[in-house]
């Protein structure tokens, strides 16, 4: 009510600790008017969070618990368990149902808004690190220090160690990326220059994830390439599982899970360091068979050309909708009778969130 601006606040009782390991999250559908109402609206908070029947993020899709003033919803709060080690996942989230959608996910089981309990599907899940090994930091591949080996230039028409470094929104629409700079050794670091081109991979992660102007969560070169600064490395043992879960991180899901996983500090943009992407939640490609590998190639090969929109607009990209049923349905199994309704509310759940469109004139409207 005094700045006239979205914050998230946090409150805490001094303790010796927290048996529990739990807190209480509450998302407001907008600012109080003033201090009166900010008043009210705190004692409705209190009062609420006395009850023990409030929503919890494990319950399932189900949103969380009303909060009223007046009888006026202004908020929906969750209890939900908190972590030094990890990420507070419900924090600045204006749906819980796509949360609590999102935290399932990640233990294993795909269970979408309005989706029976029973229809909750088995879907195999792993960290990125069990999966694949990240690349290097982008500060030990150019710059001055000792452990770089390269200047980065312009790509040449046959560049000898290719990368992909920064981020353009126009030339990232599809699948498959070209790279946009290349490395010229320094004299006297070619063994080092060697050491980091063993790190080469067709899969790239998205380091700094813009929602409402990029479309990619991986994206996939060509030729391996060295990753830069917004594109570090995902390095797997068979190049088949590369392309399921390049795949895979540009459905709807894998896009939700970076989201959810992502450090939100800026409307409309999820950043993920390094560190963080090793503990990102996604599915694991080595549980996957020989069919279903071939599989994913083959949906792969028939949509390395479609442009998709950017992760925001997935409620309305039909190229986005393609993937999602295929690899859900083809590669994954799932009847698609059980997921289709179910996953386009999601979609329209998840592209609805500030923290996704930022604001844009593109979000469902």
């Amino acid at each position: 009510a005094d700045t006239g601006m979205a914050e998230t606040m946090l409150i805490f009782r001094e303790s010796a600790s927290n048996p529990s390991g739990r807190g209480v999250f509450v998302s407001f559908t907008k600012r109080p008017n003033n201090e009166m109402e900010s008043l009210e609206i705190a004692r409705a908070i209190s009062v609420a969070s006395r009850d023990s029947d409030i929503r919890r993020l494990e319950d399932g899709p189900f949103g969380g618990s009303p909060v009223s003033v007046g009888g006026e919803m202004i908020g929906q709060m969750v209890d939900a368990p908190i972590s030094a080690s990890e990420p507070w996942s419900a924090v600045g989230i204006s749906d819980f149902a796509v949360s609590q959608t999102a935290w399932h996910l990640t233990k294993g089981t795909l269970w979408l808004p309005r989706m029976d309990e029973e229809d909750a599907y088995p879907i195999p899940m792993a960290t990125v690190k069990q999966i694949c090994q990240v690349g290097i930091q982008d500060q030990n591949i150019v710059g001055n220090g000792s452990q770089t080996a390269f200047i980065r230039e312009s790509p040449s028409s046959a560049p000898t160690y290719p990368m992909l470094w920064s981020h353009d929104a126009k030339s990232e629409t599809r699948l498959i990326v070209a790279p946009d700079s290349e490395g010229r050794v320094k004299r006297g670091r070619e063994i080092r220059a060697g050491e980091i081109w063993k790190t080469r991979s067709h899969a790239h992660h998205n380091r700094d994830f813009r929602f409402n102007s990029q479309p990619l969560t991986v994206a996939y070169t060509e030729d391996e390439t060295i990753g830069g600064r917004a594109w570090p490395n995902l390095k797997f043992d068979d190049p088949r599982q590369e392309i399921a879960h390049t795949l895979w991180a540009n459905t709807t899901l894998g896009i939700l899970s970076y989201w959810h996983h992502s450090t939100r500090q800026q409307v409309g943009r999820g950043m993920m360091p390094i560190t963080a992407l090793r503990t990102m939640p996604t599915l694991d490609v080595r549980a996957l068979s020989d069919t279903q590998l071939e599989t994913a190639a083959n949906i792969f090969a028939d949509l390395r050309d479609a442009d998709f929109l950017p992760a925001n607009e997935a409620y309305r990209d039909d190229a986005r909708q393609a993937l999602d049923m295929r690899v859900l349905t083809e590669m994954l199994g799932i009847p698609p009778e059980i997921i289709a309704e179910p996953l386009a509310l999601l979609r329209q759940k998840w592209c609805s969130e500030p923290s996704v469109h930022g604001g844009k004139g593109t979000a469902p409207g």
